[in-house]
C-alpha cells in the first residue's frame, strides 16, 4: 500500500493553528503522536483526506499548502536534502531525484526532461479527482521549489508552473509562492525552468560530498525497499515514447547501470526489455485513449507507433477492444457518473 512521510502532514498542521489542526486530524483518524516520529508513514488516502480537511478551514483562499511548501528546508530531508544542497549545480540536484524521492513519497512518479531552451520537472502519476489530492500535488511541486531555492538561492524562480487539475480555490497564493505564471487544466503536472537557471552553480555545492551522499542514498534504498528495476524501466520508457522507443542502453544509462547488468536483472525478474516496452505502451495507451484530449492518431504517435494499424492491433490485444470502441465506452461511463 502506497504511503508518504508524516513530515508533510506535520508541517501542514502547523500552518492552520492548533484548534483547526486538531479538528482535521480527528476527522481523518491521525493522531499527533503518529506525526511525532519522522520515520512514520501515513497512507496516501489519509494524507489526501487530511489536506482536504485542512482546506475547509481556509476556503476559498486556500494557502496552507503553499505555506507548508515554503517552510521546507533541505535539512528536513536528511541525506536526500543534503544531496540536493551539495550538488555542484541545480541540474545535478535533479540527478536520480526521481528515484531518491521515493524515500519520502512512494506515490508520485517524477521525471526530468529537457525541451529545447526549457527544463521540465514533471509528475507523471495521474492525480485522483479529489481536492485533497490536488492540493497535495500542488504542495509537492511547491516543496521541490523550496528545496531548490534553499540549495541554489532564494532568487530562483521557475519560468512557469502547470497542473492537470482545475483550481481548488483561488490561484493567487500559488502565483505569489512560485513567483511565476501558474496554469491549470494542462496536459501534465510540471515545473518549467530556464536551462540557464538549472545549470547555475548551487551555493555550497561540493562534488566529493555529493558523490558520497548519493552512494549513501543508494545503500539506503537497497536496504529499505525491494528491487523495482522493472518498474523504473517501464517509467523511463513511458516518459520517452513520444520520441520513439528508447534504446535499452539509454535507459540503463539513466538508471546508472550497465546495459548487460540491466538485462541480467530483468531476466532474473522474469522480464525482457521488449516485454517492458510493451507494458509501457499499454499503460500509456489505456490512459490516453480513455481521455479525449488527444485524437487516436496522436495517441498512436505518443505511444511510439509509426502506423495507425499497428497501434490498433496492439491496443486490441491489450484491451480486447479497438481504440475507438474503448474510448466510446469510457466516455459513456463518464457521462453516467457525471
Amino acid at each position: 500500500m502506497e504511503q508518504v512521510s508524516t513530515l508533510f502532514a506535520r508541517k501542514a498542521i502547523v500552518q492552520v493553528g492548533p484548534a483547526a489542526a486538531d479538528r482535521a486530524l480527528a476527522s481523518v483518524g491521525i493522531s499527533r503522536g503518529a506525526l511525532a516520529d519522522p520515520a512514520n508513514r501515513v497512507l496516501v488516502g489519509q494524507h489526501h483526506a487530511l489536506f482536504e480537511a485542512l482546506a475547509e478551514e481556509e476556503r476559498p483562499k486556500i494557502s496552507f499548502h503553499m505555506r507548508t511548501s515554503a517552510s521546507m528546508r533541505c535539512e528536513d530531508y536528511g541525506p536526500l536534502g543534503l544531496t540536493i544542497k551539495s550538488a555542484p549545480t541545480l541540474r545535478r540536484s535533479f540527478e536520480r531525484l526521481d528515484r531518491y524521492a521515493r524515500l519520502y513519497n512512494s506515490y508520485s512518479v517524477f521525471a526530468l526532461t529537457d525541451k529545447g531552451s526549457e527544463c521540465w520537472w514533471m509528475n507523471r502519476r495521474p492525480v485522483p479527482d479529489n481536492d485533497g489530492a490536488k492540493l497535495s500535488n500542488e504542495a509537492a511541486l511547491g516543496t521541490f521549489v523550496s528545496l531548490w531555492r534553499d540549495a541554489n538561492g532564494s532568487e530562483f524562480n521557475p519560468k512557469r508552473v502547470q497542473f492537470t487539475h482545475l483550481p481548488v480555490g483561488v490561484v493567487q497564493p500559488l502565483e505569489e509562492y512560485f513567483k511565476c505564471p501558474v496554469t491549470h487544466g494542462a496536459e501534465v503536472d510540471a515545473i518549467i525552468m530556464h536551462q540557464q537557471d538549472v545549470d547555475r552553480p548551487n551555493r555550497v555545492g561540493d562534488q566529493h560530498i555529493w558523490n558520497f551522499l548519493r552512494e549513501h542514498l543508494e545503500e539506503i534504498l537497497r536496504t529499505t525497499e525491494p528491487d523495482r528495476t522493472d518498474r523504473e524501466v517501464v517509467i523511463q520508457i513511458a516518459n520517452n515514447l513520444s520520441d520513439g522507443v528508447p534504446r535499452l542502453e539509454d535507459v540503463a544509462c539513466h538508471l546508472g547501470i550497465g546495459s548487460r547488468t540491466l538485462q541480467r536483472r530483468l531476466s532474473d525478474m522474469g522480464h525482457s526489455y521488449q516485454s517492458l516496452v510493451d507494458e509501457a505502451r499499454r499503460e500509456v495507451a489505456l490512459k490516453l485513449v480513455g481521455e479525449t484530449r488527444h485524437s487516436l492518431v496522436e495517441v498512436a504517435f505518443l505511444t511510439g507507433f509509426s502506423e495507425q494499424s499497428s497501434f490498433t492491433r496492439a491496443f486490441k490485444r491489450w484491451s480486447g477492444k479497438t481504440p475507438r470502441t474503448f474510448r466510446g465506452e469510457a466516455s459513456g461511463m463518464t457521462a453516467i457518473h457525471s
